[in-house]
């Protein structure tokens, strides 16, 4: 039984999952087993929830149920099935999603990905990976997948202090599996690509290129990854598409979803930084894409990010022709909306460029956001103008 220091169940009854560490009172933080599930109760003895712990991790405790039952398999049946049944109604059967988003689906430290006939799996913490072998075979039973990749390697899991592993669970992953995006085939490399091969969160945002890529448009894709946002903008008529990525294998599956999807002719890779690129072209585009990794991976990297935002966004603007579409996006999770309009704000009075907001997005509904936990919601999509 973990017992909380005084006041420090407030956050959690309001529906945060997470206790720090120095919110402990017993037993010492130390003494804690990683992986293992314990009562959590406040400082007067009250029952607050089920959690299972990790010493070694800042974040000590997550919390699995608001009830006190065991963290069994039926548990664990009830959230998988209620997070996969969700998927289902909204995508159609073997359409790429998130179908297991961690914390918004009550299972804290565990990525599920659905890719054509095949899962990735990815387990963030200790806790999550005591409980694996069970998520494996329920996932097994409840989808039939062709195959299931398990990619712990994710570098979340070093300040875990959990080891980093990739292998196949069960049946067989072809090195390239096929996805249909928006009506277009794409390569996922579920093995060795990117997170578990291409960027989910995003996928609810492409259409955007068929309202902004307009025939015989221009356009330049920022940190490109597999080309998607380019090649979408190819197939809704732009004449031409430059890719621009640092990854020569992330170039090379770019290359070949171009080839697939008929755009080959129009569609132009270049290996570089993007930051590197914009200072040497003297080019301009109708639209810009600018969809970096996150800049700020922990709290006392906000300043450092935000820097680094401001200059890839004055830079890309400085590029846009009047009246020109810059889609830009921010996966950090420690930088809030408010602040990431204000990086455009300020980038766009450093580029001597008058710019509006035509929308804003975020992550698709297969990455939902827990109300009671602001770091569930992490992607930024603002559409701006240059006028």
């Amino acid at each position: 039984m973990i017992k909380l220091k005084r006041n420090a169940d407030r956050r959690v009854r309001r529906g945060h999952l997470w206790i720090f560490s120095n919110e402990i009172e017993s037993p010492p933080v130390a003494q804690l087993e990683p992986g293992a599930v314990h009562e959590v109760r406040d400082a007067t003895g009250e029952f607050v929830g089920m959690a299972y712990v990790n010493p070694q991790s800042l974040i000590t405790a997550r919390i699995l149920s608001r009830r006190k039952i065991p963290i069994d398999r039926s548990f664990l049946e009830t959230r998988i099935h209620t997070a996969v049944e969700f998927r289902r109604r909204m995508f159609p059967y073997g359409a790429p999603c998130r179908l297991i988003f961690s914390e918004s689906d009550l299972l804290p430290g565990l990525i599920v990905d659905r890719y054509a006939e095949y899962l990735a799996v990815q387990s963030h913490t200790a806790g999550m990976d005591s409980l694996l072998p069970g998520v494996l075979e329920i996932l097994h039973e409840a989808m039939s997948p062709a195959g299931i990749y398990l990619r712990n390697d994710s570098p979340i899991r070093e300040l875990e202090g959990t080891a980093l592993e990739k292998r196949l669970v069960s049946g067989s992953v072809p090195a390239r599996v096929t996805i249909r995006s928006h009506g277009l085939k794409f390569l996922v490399d579920i093995q060795e690509g990117q997170k578990t091969g291409f960027f989910l969160d995003q996928e609810a945002n492409r259409d955007l290129m068929g309202k902004y890529a307009f025939s015989g448009a221009r356009v330049l894709d920022l940190f490109c990854y597999t080309g998607a946002w380019g090649i979408h903008a190819a197939a809704t008529g732009a004449s031409e598409v430059v890719a621009v990525d640092s990854s020569r294998g992330a170039l090379h599956i770019a290359e070949s979803n171009s080839e697939i999807n008929g755009a080959a002719s129009r569609f132009y890779t270049v290996r570089e930084q993007a930051v590197d690129f914009l200072k040497k072209t003297d080019e301009s585009w109708d639209l810009i894409v600018a969809d970096p990794p996150a800049f700020i991976k922990s709290r006392s990297k906000v300043n450092e990010g935000r820097k680094g935002y401001i200059d890839l966004n004055r830079r890309a603007m400085g590029r846009l022709k009047v009246g020109g579409i810059l889609v830009t996006c921010s996966c950090s999770r420690h930088l809030s909306f408010e602040d990431f309009e204000e990086v455009i704000r300020t980038a766009s009075h450093q580029a001597g460029k008058r710019m509006r907001i035509l929308e804003t997005r975020g992550q698709g509904p297969d990455h939902p956001v827990l109300l009671s936990m602001p770091e569930t919601r992490y992607l930024k999509v603002i559409v701006a103008q240059a006028i």
